[in-house]
C-alpha cells in the first residue's frame, strides 16, 4: 500500500505545482487568484497520454480543506497575488 505523502507550498499567481501522477500521468493544480472579493480559484489538470482535462474550482479563504485531485487541500492563507497551502494524499 502507498503512504501518505504531503507537502506545504506557496503558489503565486499563475504558477503550477505537480500533485501527483505517475510516469503516463500528471495532476497539476494552477493558482488562478482571487475571482471576486474573498473567493479565490485553482485549475485542476490532469493528463493520460493524449488525454487531458482542466477544471476551476472555486473557494472562499476560510473554506478550510476541500478534496482535490485525488488528495485534500488545506489553505493556510489566500491573497490575490498567493496561495499559501498543505496537500495531502
Amino acid at each position: 500500500s502507498r503512504g501518505c505523502s504531503h507537502m506545504e507550498r506557496s503558489l503565486k499567481l499563475g504558477e503550477a505545482v505537480r500533485v501527483g501522477g505517475g510516469l503516463f500521468v500528471s495532476r497539476r493544480m494552477i493558482y488562478a487568484g482571487e475571482v471576486s472579493p474573498g473567493v479565490f480559484s485553482v485549475v485542476a489538470e490532469w493528463g493520460a497520454g493524449y488525454n487531458s482535462a482542466a477544471y476551476n474550482l472555486y473557494f472562499r479563504e476560510n473554506q478550510g480543506s476541500f478534496r482535490l485531485l485525488g488528495g485534500t487541500l488545506t489553505v493556510l492563507a489566500a491573497s490575490q497575488h498567493e496561495l499559501r497551502f498543505r496537500f495531502e494524499r
